[in-house]
């Protein structure tokens, strides 16, 4: 993945955006699952996990 120069306001912008998207889906995960706070956590930690392996 290439690096990009991105400003202050330009970071803070993708990073809201996806927090948002990231927050809609475990929402949406819960209605359709009825799963608990715990799972969702556990499940971001993994995502989280896998792009620390990443670099």
């Amino acid at each position: 993945m290439s690096k990009l120069d991105l400003t202050d306001d330009q970071l803070n912008e993708i990073c809201e955006d996806a927090f948002v998207n990231v927050k809609e889906a475990c929402m949406r995960l819960q209605e359709r699952t009825n799963c608990s706070n715990e799972v969702v956590i556990k499940m971001l930690k993994n995502v989280a996990e896998y792009y620390l392996s990443q670099k």
